[in-house]
């Protein structure tokens, strides 16, 4: 009996999704729809969106259509993809009103979020307690990060503990190392090797399965996502708990979890289910990110003479500046010199994006380019649609960080690595800090030669170096 239960269940939810698929986009009638197509039945074009690399995704459908925006199938939902600097401009100042953020079922299961379908306010990572945004701006962090000495702490032991005196290394998962660690410090105020180790692979894998089949069984990628996100949330509860307790009894706690908790004693109460949600969103979408951009710009700047030269002269000048002042650190206006170096990393993020897009929801009817976008569909927002094409920017595979400086301005709303509008990335000025402090550092102490320099990069969503970018490490001193 069970096994025919299980055998009618296998038929019977594939016909049900897929009658639920149809009723969504049975209503379409005469309506001037973008171009496109949904693919197979179900699953759509959802294979060649995760198995792919998305970037040909969206440019073979944009050639076949010659057009910016085209209808799709996506996790069993109709979607419209759209890209190009006027979709990211209507759809910036559009946020809220026609349309808002929608989540992936995986991700609703990974980050504890309710039924999106259902009339109620999300909370976790879809609505971060207000304080946190601004405890992201740059005078929240430098406050939190002791003006700076933490984040150079941090990197200090890195170096000493996986660089100095090593000949030959890999950067990729070094960068990694560092960026987690970094996110321990500042998000949970702890750098407990032991416990940051303990944790690196459950992020990794909760980071792994948000963009995977939702599939949950032993030995799955989700599974394992699953299994992370469910430990790293308890953990982070227990921290919330430590935290009340030291704060109770006078203790100075560090880490922006500790703030956000003391935070609320003069303001609106923030169930600790949600804060660890937020917490969990902001460091899993942190650690990649910026691991990611520091790999690529390693391997840029080693490959490069020129590179090389103007970021050891802009950094040069930084330090004899500091000498002079007194300090031996880097402080934010520092930080807003190296406009050079910043160069590299916008370039380095538009070859490499570590942030594909985002999607959104249609709150109603409305109508773009010529095209009516019914209410509940789904939009595939592609920051990257524009970052490789010749339109936009000249020899888009080459690597120039001469695009972004001096008189070289880009028009409004082509390039928006860190999003657009309202629900922009609230994590830029952390990035930016975590970058140019570690690469100011990393180019001060060292000198290296890149030992892979056409090393294949593999990775649908996220760009990821197959052999880790190997380097042959020179000491300067």
């Amino acid at each position: 009996m069970d096994t025919f239960l299980q055998s009618l269940l296998l038929i019977l939810i594939p016909l049900i999704a897929f009658f639920c698929f149809f009723l969504k986009t049975k209503q379409i009638g005469t309506k001037n729809m973008p171009p496109g197509a949904f693919g197979w039945p179900l699953v759509g074009e959802t294979y060649q969106l995760l198995f792919k690399n998305i970037e040909n995704f969206i440019q073979e459908r944009a050639e076949k259509h010659s057009s910016e925006i085209f209808k799709t199938n996506l996790f069993g939902e109709p979607t419209v993809v759209m890209f190009g600097p006027a979709a990211n401009k209507f759809l910036s100042i559009n946020e809220s009103k026609l349309v808002k953020v929608w989540y992936m079922k995986s991700q609703c299961k990974l980050f504890n979020l309710p039924d999106q379908n259902q009339n109620q306010t999300q909370v976790g990572v879809a609505s971060p307690p207000v304080k946190v945004l601004g405890l992201l701006k740059h005078e929240g962090i430098i406050r939190y990060m002791g003006n700076n000495n933490n984040i150079e702490s941090i990197i200090q032991k890195h170096f000493i503990t996986h660089w100095e005196g090593k000949t030959e290394l890999k950067v990729y998962p070094l960068v990694k190392s560092f960026s987690i660690s970094l996110a321990f410090q500042f998000f949970l105020g702890t750098d407990e090797t032991h416990y940051v180790d303990k944790f690196a692979t459950k992020f990794e894998n909760l980071f792994s399965g948000i963009y995977s089949v939702p599939m949950d069984f032993p030995g799955s990628t989700y599974h394992r996502a699953i299994k992370g996100a469910s430990e790293i949330r308890k953990e982070i509860q227990y921290m919330i708990k430590d935290k009340i307790e030291g704060l109770s009894k006078g203790k100075v706690m560090d880490g922006l979890l500790a703030h956000i908790v003391d935070a609320e004693k003069s303001g609106k109460y923030v169930p600790k289910i949600e804060i660890s949600n937020t917490i969990m969103g902001l460091m899993n979408a942190s650690y990649i990110s910026i691991a990611t951009t520091l790999a690529f710009m390693i391997k840029h700047i080693g490959l490069s003479p020129h590179i090389y030269q103007r970021i050891i002269s802009e950094h040069a000048d930084i330090k004899r500046s500091s000498k002079e002042s007194g300090t031996s650190q880097l402080d934010w206006d520092s930080i807003q010199k190296l406009k050079y170096t910043w160069a590299v990393a916008l370039e380095s993020m538009r070859l490499y994006s570590p942030a594909p897009g985002a999607f959104r929801e249609a709150k109603t009817d409305f109508t773009y380019e010529g095209f009516t976008i019914p209410k509940g569909w789904k939009i595939f927002w592609a920051f990257i649609g524009t970052n490789k094409n010749p339109k936009y920017f000249d020899k888009p595979e080459s690597f120039d960080p001469s695009r972004f400086e001096g008189n070289n301005v880009l028009a409004p709303y082509t390039y928006i690595p860190f999003g657009s509008g309202p629900r922009s990335c609230p994590g830029k000025d952390y990035t930016r800090l975590a970058i140019l402090t570690f690469i100011h550092n990393l180019v001060t102490k060292f000198k290296w030669e890149v030992m892979l320099p056409d090393e294949e990069v593999s990775g649908a969503m996220i760009p990821i170096p197959t052999e880790g970018i190997p380097i042959r490490l020179h000491h300067l001193f």
